[in-house]
């Protein structure tokens, strides 16, 4: 899977990146190669602080024409990340469902 991080507004260290990296990596065996992740970070209000901590996570899947979006918003990064990564996993696990049913032959 590629991933890209990209921010707005805040500086990326490493610590920042390894921690979103490893994050999103343990969604590799759930879904197929080639997938790209996209990830943007970003301080909504800059220094004034507050619930600005704005992660946002775009999944593209091999042979689909929508890819999974979410959204998390909270005071720290870190949390932001933990709050998108376990809605991602929710849409993966959908998304997994929603193939699998899709599958089935009804059989009269």
């Amino acid at each position: 899977m590629t991933i890209q991080i990209t921010g707005h507004n805040v500086e990326l260290n490493d610590d920042l990146k390894s921690y979103t990296e490893e994050k999103v990596l343990k969604f590799v065996d759930l879904i197929e190669e080639p997938a790209s992740c996209n990830i943007f970070l970003s301080n909504e209000f800059g220094p004034k602080g507050g619930e600005d901590k704005l992660v946002r996570l775009t999944l593209s899947l091999p042979g689909e024409k929508n890819p999974i979006h979410v959204e998390a918003q909270t005071d720290d990064f870190f949390g932001s990340i933990d709050l998108a990564q376990e809605k991602l996993e929710q849409q993966i696990l959908k998304y997994k469902e929603q193939v699998k049913i899709g599958d089935r032959h009804i059989e009269e």
